[in-house]
């Protein structure tokens, strides 16, 4: 589970690095104009993206995996061709929808028909991302990370190949509306390479899978109801997060703007809190998110055998990772927040709000890895209740405390860490009562929270001594962050918090006959 959860995350920092650097060169060439109208594309595509890759490649996760650990060959053929047509057929009747109404999107929803160019090259891609989707879902039931992985660079890399060369050939002689439409054929071009990748290790190593010899009776269970099953409360949690995203856009703002604030003051904090202070809780993303790919199929190969001793077992991994990755982000933000938002954000207001969102981190985090372990258990029905519950009181407390003259924007810090709270309860007292195991609070809560403590305690000190000796702003803040964690892990191995047991290499299973 760590060796996947490994590469998953360098393959995941890898495609950050490069769409960062992307970013960059895309808005030289096109300027604010043609980086704004993309940004207006985008939220509607991500919205029809959903439809197909938010569930499905779950499902064929857990059900791929369920069937290799019960020997059912045929079954997973079923899976995967039951799973892929089920994509196609979704995706094909959005996309021509979506094409037979490109005015009115681009006029009604998005309220630019300059997106109209951009939407009609980027709708079809819909199919291709929900195929390439799927066959990761299927490399993930079988613990084989690496196509996945290779797949995310090599679409990123082609993206940013041909939507720059394209840009720079075309730059002079376009206008805007053209600029967009010729990087979204870059990304389509970079989905098609993607899945023509997947499809070739697919085949290569399907010839040698289905070529095994069953091992038991094929089972007649109703696949697409089972994959429906799956799919659908997890897709329903992903469309409500694009719906509250597009919901705190339009909202925040007006709330603002009633408690007192002008317009521009309002639309200027609200880019405060969406562009720099709230993306602070995704930090232990990059983990978290590799973490819960892998451990869904994992949990739900276990299950099908009845085998809840190492059902806990990787439950108990999951969740220690977890802390081990948000106590140290939490104890950084809070003890550096002030620093970090004036020199990487040149916001001091970004930095006062870092403070208070930090103590969110740490419950938004174990959240993200219950709600996998939640999907891999076949409780998805539970974990998206839950979201839905976190995300109205969320919505409530931004309608109400926005407006109030002395709350103003510390009201969407109060719902969003709430809304992470009481997530997390619910999830992680689901997962226990499951898997009918208890609460590790000295391994998972008390070990890597004195360590962030005291993490949060030197950088904090350390900070301060070297502003008084006057070492440039960005060396401090370096040198602080560096020590903090050299502290965290150091304290951590003296209190034997540190699972140097999952750095052992795993005993490899015998082969399915």
């Amino acid at each position: 589970m760590l060796y996947g959860t490994l590469i998953l995350t360098i393959a995941n920092l890898i495609v950050r690095l490069l769409g960062f650097v992307y970013r960059i060169i895309l808005s030289r060439l096109m300027g604010p104009q043609g980086m704004g109208l993309m940004q207006l594309v985008f939220p509607v595509y991500h919205i029809a993206i959903t439809l197909t890759t938010a569930g499905l490649p779950i499902a064929i996760s857990r059900l791929v995996s369920a069937k290799k650990a019960r020997g059912d060959i045929q079954g997973i053929r079923r899976v995967v061709k039951t799973t892929l047509m089920l994509v196609t057929g979704i995706s094909v009747v959005i996309t021509i929808a979506a094409l037979c109404n490109l005015d009115g999107i681009a006029e009604k929803i998005i309220g630019d028909e300059r997106a109209k160019k951009a939407l009609f090259v980027l709708f079809p891609c819909i199919t291709i991302v929900g195929l390439g989707a799927s066959l990761k879902g299927f490399f993930y039931a079988l613990k084989d990370v690496h196509p996945p992985a290779l797949a995310e660079i090599i679409e990123q890399l082609t993206r940013m190949t041909l939507a720059v060369s394209l840009l720079c050939l075309f730059a002079s002689s376009t206008d805007n509306s053209t600029k967009v439409a010729v990087t979204m054929l870059g990304t389509v071009f970079g989905e098609l390479a993607s899945l023509l990748f997947l499809h070739y290790k697919y085949h290569r190593t399907t010839k040698e899978l289905y070529s095994a010899r069953q091992s038991i009776r094929p089972e007649r269970d109703k696949i697409l109801g089972t994959i429906l099953a799956i799919a659908l409360p997890i897709t329903a949690t992903r469309l409500i997060n694009s719906l509250m995203n597009a919901v705190n856009s339009i909202m925040i703002p007006q709330r603002l703007i009633a408690g007192g604030m002008l317009r521009e003051e309002a639309i200027g904090m609200y880019g405060i809190l969406s562009g720099m202070v709230l993306p602070v809780l995704f930090l232990p993303s990059a983990i978290t998110s590799a973490l819960t790919i892998v451990i869904i199929p994992d949990l739900s190969e276990n299950l099908a055998l009845k085998n809840w001793k190492e059902i806990r077992s990787k439950v108990s991994k999951a969740m220690l990772i977890t802390c081990l990755t948000a106590f140290p982000c939490m104890a950084l933000v809070s003890s550096l927040g002030r620093p970090i938002g004036e020199i990487l954000y040149r916001q001091p207001m970004a930095g006062t709000l870092l403070v208070p969102i930090s103590y969110a981190i740490v419950f938004h985090a174990i959240s993200h890895t219950c709600s996998g372990i939640l999907n891999g258990l076949g409780k998805q029905n539970r974990g998206a209740v839950h979201f839905l519950i976190g995300n109205i009181i969320q919505i409530l407390c931004s309608f109400f405390l926005l407006a109030n003259p002395s709350i103003r924007v510390y009201g969407i810090l109060i719902g969003v860490f709430l809304n992470s709270c009481i997530v997390c309860i619910c999830n992680l007292v689901t997962v226990l009562k499951t898997t009918e195991m208890p609460f590790r609070f000295p391994d998972w809560v008390l070990k890597p929270g004195a360590s962030a403590l005291l993490m949060a305690f030197v950088c904090s000190v350390l900070h301060n001594r070297l502003g008084r000796l006057h070492v440039p702003a960005l060396t401090n803040l370096l040198l602080s962050v560096v020590a903090g964690f050299i502290v965290f892990f150091l304290s951590l191995w003296l209190v034997k918090g540190l699972p140097l047991d999952l750095l052992k290499k795993p005993k490899k299973k015998p082969a399915m006959e």
